[in-house]
């Protein structure tokens, strides 16, 4: 006899794909960051996301905050590049991974350019 039980049924998290097209969020990000450099924000920061797995298992929402204050100081999230980074950390207290923002060396000879 199998009993089901409707609450341990766990949240299927939105792809950041999906989240980032939403149109509340994009119309946020557009308004933020402008009409034809928001599409290039959107699309840099899905080819980062998906170039670490790690990165992929945190919440949209940290890693959103962490592009714009990349996107900010004007700086590329490509890791190629190396100018910031979106790392992902554990946050012991909700129990979830989080993106934070980190500085790359060539970061910091932008900002002084």
């Amino acid at each position: 006899m199998a009993v089901s039980n409707n609450l341990a049924k766990s949240q299927q998290k939105t792809s950041l794909t999906a989240y980032l097209s939403n149109d509340a969020v994009k119309n946020q990000i557009n308004s933020i960051v402008g009409g034809k450099n928001g599409t290039r924000f959107i699309s840099s920061i899905i080819s980062a996301v998906n170039a670490n797995a790690s990165l992929q298992e945190c919440t949209n929402a940290s890693i959103l905050s962490a592009a714009l204050l990349g996107e900010s100081l004007n700086l590329s999230p490509s890791p190629q590049l190396g100018q910031y980074y979106m790392v992902p950390f554990k946050n012991n207290n909700a129990g979830v991974k989080v993106a934070q923002f980190q500085l790359g060396y060539k970061g910091y000879i932008q900002l002084a350019i």
